[in-house]
């Protein structure tokens, strides 16, 4: 059992680490529905019994979505500095924070999925996964969201859905 578990606000945009398991925060989408996996398991819940129902794949997707990606020189920053963020440690994240403020476009949707299967590409050059697939959908007018699947031989595949990435309003 994993005595730390990944937590996400939804209300701030921000993750962390919880390293209480009998209080964790789970991830919800805007309207305070938990995000959940296939089987409707919990993302980062955690039983009474103290197990957790998240698993060491889930956490490292959300970890390599929700970590700010390095941006490219070319990237148009959109906090208006030079900030490139990035983590120092290495290539780890995705530029998803560069698409906050993006306006709603078909190119947009095509941009957010290329941005996740890069930020997942090293599940597959690691033999972790076999392959990844990757959907992102206006499901409102404002309102993108984002299901991410995790093929791997001779198991059963984890699919993940995000109902609120990006947000206009």
């Amino acid at each position: 059992m994993s005595d730390i578990i990944t937590s996400w606000n939804a209300e701030t945009g921000t993750g962390d680490w919880v390293f209480d398991p009998d209080s964790p925060s789970i991830w919800v989408d805007d309207q305070g529905r938990p995000i959940t996996d296939q089987n409707g398991g919990l993302i980062n819940a955690v039983l009474a019994l103290g197990i957790p129902t998240s698993s060491e794949l889930a956490t490292a997707v959300l970890i390599s979505l929700f970590s700010d990606g390095l941006a490219s020189e070319d990237d148009d920053l959109p906090d208006n500095t030079d900030d490139r963020r990035g983590w120092w440690g290495g290539a780890i994240g995705s530029k998803l924070w560069l698409r906050q403020r993006a306006r709603k476009t078909d190119n947009l949707l095509k941009t957010v999925q290329d941005d996740v299967a890069q930020a997942l590409a090293w599940m597959v050059e690691d033999g972790v996964a076999g392959k990844i697939v990757t959907a992102a959908e206006f499901q409102a007018p404002n309102v993108l969201a984002l299901s991410v699947v995790i093929q791997r031989a001779g198991r059963a595949d984890l699919t993940l859905r995000f109902a609120n990435l990006w947000d206009a309003a």
